[in-house]
């Protein structure tokens, strides 16, 4: 499967999804009884990792997890169905399931030693078990749910309304005044570390109204020429995000200290030599990050 340009890690899986609007009862039970397919176990959307790998289990593994650990069909590759388990019932790392052979990695962490595909499939499975561990209730009726079609939808056992994953738009934006950029720090953020700012797109909003708004409320920063460059599935808030450039009228700053600790304009000559580690006179967000892309692109135009 071709994706086209997008740079970003999460995106690009290896895996074909299996279409969930179909009846998939009897092709995922093929495929958990099929000893060609593998599965990986999830700690709290942390990865068990082995000798720097993800250990994807053969899936006669499952017969040593809980009978009722939540399971994922991720997708198909070359004719072998990935599923992930989620083993978060444990309570810690160390007592997870087959923790002996390795450990359960921060995924923050392992990013930074994954291949981009095995960050894609993992990302997808921490994605469907947050959202499985934050809606186990229907929000129509209140009612139990349960998983249906591999895990990519859950269904009311008292109503049967069904219900489909959880995905939060968020627009980030990294807003460019001829050569310089404007980036600012949240407060849980240390001192030195800056990134785009960005903010979920509200009800009846499009994702560069949102840009714009975003922009002016943290930093009183107004923008124009809103330019969409790409996405990102984020896993760990269940977001999809997506990134903008944009022209600032100019760049005067007006902060809102309860959103943003501190926000400034950095000419792309320190970005670049920061980017290139020549100097450390601050920190950007790391290259799995959508923000790290955005600037990567802006400083290469």
């Amino acid at each position: 499967m071709k994706h086209g340009t997008n740079p970003n890690w999460f995106a690009n899986s290896p895996l074909s999804r299996v279409n969930i609007e179909k009846d998939q009862e009897a092709f995922f039970n093929a495929r958990l009884a099929d000893p060609k397919s593998l599965v990986i176990p999830l700690w709290r959307g942390d990865p068990l990792m082995a000798d720097g790998k993800p250990a994807f289990l053969s899936i006669g593994a499952l017969s040593q997890f809980p009978k009722d650990a939540p399971v994922i069909l991720l997708g198909m590759k070359d004719g072998r169905a990935y599923f992930a388990v989620d083993v978060s019932a444990a309570e810690s790392a160390e007592t997870a399931p087959f923790a002996e052979i390795g450990e359960y990695l921060q995924l923050r962490i392992a990013a930074s030693v994954l291949s981009p595909d095995d960050l894609a499939v993992i990302g997808q499975g921490r994605w469907y078990f947050e959202w499985r561990r934050k809606h186990r209730f229907c929000g129509n009726c209140g009612g139990e749910t349960r998983l249906e079609a591999g895990g990519g939808k859950s269904r009311c056992v008292a109503c049967e309304e069904e219900h489909f994953p959880r995905i939060n738009p968020v627009a980030i934006v990294l807003a460019i005044h001829d050569d310089a950029c404007l980036l600012g720090r949240g407060h849980q953020f240390p001192p030195g570390f800056v990134s785009a700012l960005a903010g979920f797109v509200e009800a009846g909003e499009t994702p560069e109204e949102c840009a714009r708004r975003e922009l002016f409320e943290e930093a009183g920063v107004v923008i124009d020429d809103v330019r969409y460059q790409f996405s990102q599935p984020w896993p760990f808030t269940c977001s999809l995000m997506m990134g903008f450039l944009a022209e600032a009228e100019g760049r005067e700053i007006n902060l809102d200290t309860e959103e943003l600790a501190e926000a400034r304009w950095f000419d792309k000559t320190d970005v670049i030599a920061v980017l290139n580690n020549e100097t450390r006179d601050f920190n950007v967000p790391p290259k799995f990050t959508i923000a790290r892309q955005l600037l990567e692109r802006w400083v290469r135009n």
